[in-house]
C-alpha cells in the first residue's frame, strides 16, 4: 500500500515536476514566496519569474485560471523571451496558501485588492496582464480599478465570467454546491481522468503534446491540503443555482471605460462562451482587438502554440 506523501514531499515532487516542464521550453523559474495582505488576511504567495529582472519594458504579470496552474501555460511565457514575466500562483491554488471566500464575498474587490498587494509589494508601478479564463477576468479588473498601473492587456480564451452569457459548465456547478464541491476535488484520480476532465474544458486532445511532467505538477497540486475548499469556495462566489452571478459581470457601459490597449486570443470552439456571443462586450472596448481561432478551446495556445505567441508578442512589445 502506497503512504501518501507529507505536504512538504509533496510540493517538492510538485517543484521537481515543474522545472522538467519548463526545461522542455527552455525556461528557468526563480521562485518567491511573498506574504501580501487582503480582505481575508495575510496570505502567502508563490511567484515564479522568468526572463531579465530588468528592462525598459513594464515585467508581465501572468494569472492563471480558477482551478489551473501556471505550468500549463509555459509556452506563453517561453513566447516573451526578452521580457521579465512574473506568473502568480493565486491564492488557494499552486503553492501558495490557502484562500476560502467567505459566501457573499466581494469577488471583485477581494481580487484587486490582492492584485495591488502583490503590485506594492514587489515595488512594480507599471506592469502588462497576460491572463487566461477567470485570470483574463481578474486582469479586466484590473486594468478598471487599477489604471495608471496597468499598461496592456492580453486575454486568453473567454474571460472567465466577465461577460453576461458566460455558461458554466456541469463539473463547475457542482463544484459550487455547498459541501458538495470540496468533496468532490478530495476524490481520488487517475492521471488519464485527469487529463479527460481538463479537456472538456480546455478543449479536445489539447494537453496532447505537452510534457508528460506538466501533468504530473498539476495533477499532484490538486490533491494539495488547501486545494479543495479554496477551489470550491471561488466556485461558489461565481456560481448560484447553476448559473454565474450577475455581481461577478462586467457591464458593456462600464467596459466602454477601458484605457488600455486588450488583446482577446479566443477559440470559436470554447466551452464557456465563444467570442460570437461576445460581440457587443468587445465592440463596447474602446481599443480592442480579437484574434479568433477555429477550433480551439479554452486555451488557444495549447492548439495554436507559434500564432498566440507572435500575436501576443507583437501587441506587449508595440
Amino acid at each position: 500500500m502506497r503512504t501518501k506523501p507529507s505536504p512538504t514531499e509533496l510540493d517538492a515532487q510538485i517543484r521537481a515536476a515543474e522545472l522538467a516542464a519548463y526545461t522542455h521550453y527552455g525556461l528557468t523559474a526563480n521562485e518567491k514566496v511573498v506574504s501580501v495582505a487582503s480582505p481575508l488576511g495575510a496570505v502567502e504567495i508563490r511567484l515564479s519569474m522568468f526572463g531579465p529582472q530588468d528592462g525598459d519594458d513594464p515585467p508581465v504579470l501572468l494569472l492563471h485560471g480558477i482551478g489551473s496552474v501556471n505550468v500549463i501555460a509555459a509556452q506563453v511565457i517561453a513566447a516573451l523571451p526578452g521580457r521579465r514575466v512574473i506568473a502568480v500562483d493565486w491564492p488557494g491554488h499552486g503553492l501558495s496558501g490557502p484562500s476560502v471566500l467567505p459566501p457573499g464575498w466581494a469577488f471583485r474587490s477581494y481580487n484587486v485588492t490582492v492584485l495591488r498587494a502583490i503590485l506594492d509589494e514587489l515595488q512594480i508601478g507599471e506592469v502588462d496582464i497576460v491572463g487566461h479564463s477567470m485570470g483574463a477576468q481578474f486582469a479586466l479588473y484590473a486594468g478598471l480599478d487599477l489604471p495608471t498601473q496597468v499598461r496592456r492587456l492580453v486575454l486568453l480564451g473567454a474571460p472567465g465570467a466577465s461577460f453576461a452569457g458566460a455558461r458554466p459548465n456541469a463539473i463547475m456547478i457542482a463544484l459550487a454546491v455547498p459541501r458538495l464541491g470540496a468533496r468532490l476535488l478530495r476524490m481520488p484520480m487517475s492521471p488519464k481522468a485527469f487529463v479527460r476532465n481538463n479537456e472538456k474544458a480546455l478543449g479536445a486532445g489539447a494537453l496532447r503534446d505537452v510534457p508528460a511532467e506538466l501533468i504530473t505538477a498539476a495533477h499532484l497540486i490538486g490533491i494539495r491540503p488547501g486545494h479543495a475548499p479554496s477551489l470550491a469556495s471561488y466556485f461558489r462566489a461565481l456560481i448560484r443555482r447553476a448559473t454565474v452571478r450577475p455581481a461577478v459581470n462586467i457591464s458593456v457601459h462600464e467596459l466602454a471605460t477601458l484605457r488600455q490597449p486588450a488583446l482577446f486570443v479566443w477559440g470559436d470552439a470554447d466551452v464557456f462562451m465563444r467570442p460570437a456571443d461576445a460581440a457587443a462586450h468587445l465592440a463596447a472596448i474602446p481599443r480592442s482587438t480579437l484574434v479568433e481561432l477555429p477550433g480551439a478551446g479554452h486555451a488557444p495556445w495549447l492548439q495554436y502554440p507559434e500564432v498566440v505567441g507572435r500575436v501576443m508578442a507583437e501587441h506587449l512589445n508595440r
